[in-house]
């Protein structure tokens, strides 16, 4: 019989059939360029199969096979050989067995361990009632009234916050909410989507630069007291800088979209130990926050997120927060003086872009450097990246706001444990 036919009578592709010819599994007469395949090559195949369902590999049936064609299957040296590999292989399926309980020992250990967290009651993260003073109307800048409310533990777990304007805001499940910001949602891609498209490079690309902005903090305003996270995906500079993030301190995240503050916030109930964080559901045009309040802004990558569709720029907004002397701590992408096909970016990503005119921004709001590092070039095809197939910077930043008058600085604390070292 054809090929074509034997395939069809065997269900196998023959692509696998002309594979396994030139491996010398099946010896096939070839008349002219076509092989003809008889029943004793059926018996052939079906002893292939039957090997491989014995998890023996091409090679080893190969091995077999040839030993079988010169010996013959009754000879007492093929006997013996072919009880060796079976013995063999009985050994090494033992093993294998002895080596996937134990893995699952450990997946049963572990799934018991998320199910537990999972199930168990976790402490609840309030709104601190020492934090109050913070706050302000976003409308007209006046203090706000507290309209009842539940207290444990010291903190706010449901109230009512006005003002004489008529701006009302309140605390549910500890959450700060500014009404006009319930519902809102933007379109961010999950998480698992962004990782699927990212290469690794560009995953260690993001990493270094948090980690830097980590040994900027470290090195600069450890001892601060409020820490204020701008990113666009609420808490992910939070959930890498956590373990650093001093007793002392009170860490603020702010997103406009309820759930995800909610999830974010029900996420370090249930696995952080550290709860002076204060979360907020409102715009970032509406901070209800007092002048000169902050000690420390996270820019992780925000700036560049908001400008692309607000006509304000977001550190006109934010700096007035930060306390003087008071660090601006931040991650700006840019393209670089020497980035390829320059011209071909749109005009509106350029702008985004521009390294330049963000330092221009900075020295205008009175910001005084202190470090700056610069990663890069990476060049990424990811969909959900704004500049796709050119090269990228990342300039990491840190500096001070200046008082309004000169004062001297001890500077940076000696002998700082860095967070880590870069991934390359």
């Amino acid at each position: 019989m054809k090929i074509g036919e034997f395939a069809k009578k065997n269900n196998i592709t023959q692509d696998t059939i002309r594979h396994y010819i030139d491996l010398g599994l099946l010896v096939a007469e070839k008349q002219g360029s076509q092989y003809r395949f008889t029943e004793e090559d059926s018996g052939d195949l079906e002893e292939i199969v039957k090997l491989k369902q014995l998890d023996f590999s091409l090679t080893e049936i190969q091995e077999i096979l040839c030993f079988y064609r010169l010996e013959g299957e009754k000879s007492n040296d093929f006997r013996s050989f072919y009880l060796s590999l079976l013995e063999r292989k009985k050994e090494q399926v033992r093993l294998e067995q002895l080596k996937f309980q134990e893995i699952d020992g450990h997946l049963k250990k572990r799934i018991h361990e998320l199910k537990m967290d999972k199930a168990s009651i976790h402490r609840k993260i309030g709104f601190p009632i020492s934090s109050t003073p913070l706050l302000q109307c976003p409308e007209c800048r006046s203090a706000l009234d507290i309209n009842g409310g539940t207290i444990e533990r010291n903190m706010l777990m449901e109230a009512e916050f006005q003002c004489e304007c008529g701006y009302i805001s309140y605390i549910e499940d500890g959450i700060y909410v500014d009404k006009a910001a319930v519902g809102k949602k933007k379109k961010i891609p999950p998480k698992q989507d962004f990782l699927e498209a990212a290469s690794p490079k560009y995953i260690n690309f993001l990493y270094n630069g948090t980690s830097t902005l980590i040994d900027y903090i470290q090195n600069h305003g450890s001892q601060s007291g409020y820490i204020m996270e701008l990113d666009n995906c609420v808490g992910r500079f939070l959930m890498q800088y956590i373990e650093f993030l001093p007793k002392s301190c009170t860490y603020i995240l702010i997103c406009h979209d309820k759930e995800r503050i909610s999830n974010m916030k029900n996420n370090i109930e249930l696995q952080q130990e550290h709860s002076n964080i204060i979360f907020f559901c409102c715009e970032l045009d509406r901070l209800p926050f007092a002048p000169a309040s902050i000690d420390i802004i996270v820019d992780h990558w925000m700036s560049k997120t908001y400008a692309k569709t607000a006509d304000r720029d977001l550190m006109d907004i934010v700096s007035p927060f930060l306390k003087q002397e008071g660090l601006l701590v931040g991650a700006y992408p840019h393209l670089g003086p020497y980035c390829k096909d320059y011209l071909h970016v749109p005009l509106k990503l350029r702008e985004l872009f521009n390294w330049d005119k963000m330092l221009c921004k900075l020295q205008q709001l009175n910001f005084t450097e202190l470090d700056v590092s610069e990663l890069g070039p990476i060049t990424e095809d990811n969909p959900y990246i704004d500049i796709q197939g050119k090269e990228q910077y990342l300039t990491l930043y840190v500096g001070k706001k200046k008082a309004n008058f000169d004062v001297f600085c001890s500077g940076v604390q000696q002998g700082v444990k860095l967070k880590h070292n870069r991934i390359s």
